[in-house]
């Protein structure tokens, strides 16, 4: 499974550089995108759910692309990479079954954070999706957290459900 392990990193490590290219240029012409395909103006809540509709027909990988090529400082390589790795990632996991966004914080008007839960047949898999507006209304993918262990991302809330109990 080192797939597993290495995968949380290159996708921060992805979103990380671009957001530091981003911050360095920010008056540079995004070079990548494509006249053909104009960017979409789909709300969070919009992107997740189409992202695990693909996850439904067995395009996780493919919808995890669409998500991260909304930001335009990410090269189409890397997102290749990260799309494709995730992909074989979640085909260890069986069919799968439903989602529900669980937790929804707002950091600023322009910066939203959303974490969910997707069920598959053989595990549950939480991921944490960090997106931004730069005021256009063109929220962007900025960040991407995952783990298939649930303890570990609800780790603050079970700490604190837990202290009050009185062991």
């Amino acid at each position: 499974m080192k797939m597993k392990a290495l995968f949380p990193l290159a996708v921060a490590l992805l979103l990380g550089s671009a957001a530091t290219v981003n911050a360095q240029n920010q008056e540079a012409p995004a070079a990548a995108e494509s006249p053909a395909r104009p960017a979409p103006k789909l709300s969070p809540k919009q992107q997740i759910t189409g992202f695990y509709a693909m996850c439904k027909q067995g395009r996780g990988g493919e919808g995890l692309r669409e998500m991260l090529s909304s930001n335009p400082v990410v090269k189409a390589e890397d997102v290749q990479k990260v799309a494709d790795a995730f992909a074989q990632m979640i085909s260890q996991m069986g069919a799968f079954i439903d989602f529900k966004i669980v937790k929804e914080t707002e950091i600023s008007e322009r910066t939203l954070v959303l974490r969910s839960v997707a069920h598959f047949e053989r595990q549950p898999f939480v991921n944490e999706f960090t997106f931004y507006d730069p005021g256009s209304g063109d929220w962007r993918l900025v960040h991407l957290r995952y783990d298939a262990n649930l303890a570990t991302m609800f780790q603050d809330e079970i700490r604190n459900s837990s202290s009050g109990g009185g062991n």
